[in-house]
This record gives C-alpha cells, structure tokens and sequence, in this order.
C-alpha cells in the first residue's frame, strides 16, 4: 500500500515531512493532487456528501459531478442520511487517474474544527475502510485500492494549522496500522492523547513523535 500526502501548501508538506519521517509507505508531494495518479483519492467532504466547495469543487470539476451524486446517494441508502465524522465511504468515479474516491468527513458542515479531534477521526475512519472494509460483492478493499492520495485535511476552512492536521493524522496511523489499540497498555496511551486534540500542545502528546 502507498500512502502520497498531497498538498500545494509548502508549509504543510513541511509539517508531514517531519511528523512522518521515516514512516514506510508515505510519500509527501508538493504538488496539485490532480497531477498524480492513485487508485483512489480522498475528499474530506462534510457529511451531507456535498462537493461543491474548496478542494471538494476541484474534485468535482477533475472528475465529474456524478461522483458527488453517487456518494450522496449512498450516505441517504447506507448511513441513515448522514455520514458522520469517524465514518467514510468509497464510490467509484470512472475515471482513470482516480478509479475510487473515499469520503472522510472532516465536519458536518463548512466550518472552524480547530481544537476537535475531527482529523484523527477522519483519518482513523480512512485507514479502517483501506485495511478492513469490503465492496458490495465481498472483495476487500486493500485489494483493489493500493494507493491513495489523501490532502490537507481541515487545513482550509477548518482553519487546523499545518503541524495539527500532520500530527493528527500521525496519530490516527499509529492507533490503526500500528495497532495500539489492541494492548491494555498502549490503548490507555491512545485514550490519554485526547488532550492534546482540545489544546493543540504537542506536550500533551504520549506518542514519541515530532
């Protein structure tokens, strides 16, 4: 699986380059997204599935409109109507530069998250769906999607700086694929985080990261 964390904000890309360094699998690009190929691409559209401002239009207008209407009907069919932070969905696109397109939610609706921990929820909610979610048909996904392009997430209108949204992100990839979840000891470090969410203060943090 690869991992590209893509974004035209040098400031960012700088803050993901040393929160994950030496993290396997990830690659930082300072580039327009749509400049690269993945198997899918995430949009941390709010959680009606409306794509129709800042980097979700862009989507939209790179790949289609259909794909906001796709989502939109699956989160009415799936999700009761809602796709909450901490959920995500897939939708085809029909498209070759991205053949999927994967709905992490960042917020409700348009607005500040500064200080909640709705990009870990995000990112938790992405990693969760790639390594241990199927399609309708039963096929995994981490069998079809093995790469993905994921942004800045909350980084525009939701107002995180650049090294909140990188760390946020770190730790949603340690609780998930480093599994820190699974032993008393390293859940209770998990739960103990959650200050560092509502401060922004990396000494709150129980993860040796930067």
């Amino acid at each position: 699986m690869k991992y590209f964390l893509v974004d035209i904000n040098p400031s960012l890309c700088e803050a993901w380059d040393e929160v994950f360094d030496g993290v396997p699998n990830v690659q930082i690009k300072n580039q327009s997204i749509f400049t690269l190929k993945a198997d899918a691409l995430v949009s941390p559209a709010n959680s009606m599935g409306y794509m129709n401002g800042g980097l979700d239009f862009l989507i939209s207008k790179n790949l289609g409109w259909h794909v906001e209407k796709r989502l939109q009907e699956k989160i009415r069919q799936k999700h009761f109507g809602e796709l909450l932070v901490g959920q995500a969905e897939i939708v085809e696109t029909d498209q070759e530069n991205f053949p999927y397109l994967i709905s992490a939610p960042t917020m409700r609706h348009p607005m500040s998250i500064l200080h909640t921990p709705n990009i870990y929820q995000a990112t938790k909610a992405l990693l969760i769906l790639i390594h241990h979610k199927s399609f309708e048909d039963g096929q995994t996904i981490k069998e079809k999607v093995l790469s993905v392009a994921i942004p800045g997430l909350g980084t525009g209108v939701g107002q995180v700086p650049a090294y909140e949204c990188a760390r946020q992100m770190r730790l949603a990839w340690e609780d998930i694929l480093q599994g820190h979840f699974r032993e008393e000891e390293s859940w209770k470090k998990m739960n103990d985080n959650f200050l560092y969410f509502y401060t922004g203060n990396p000494k709150y943090l129980k993860y040796d990261i930067p």
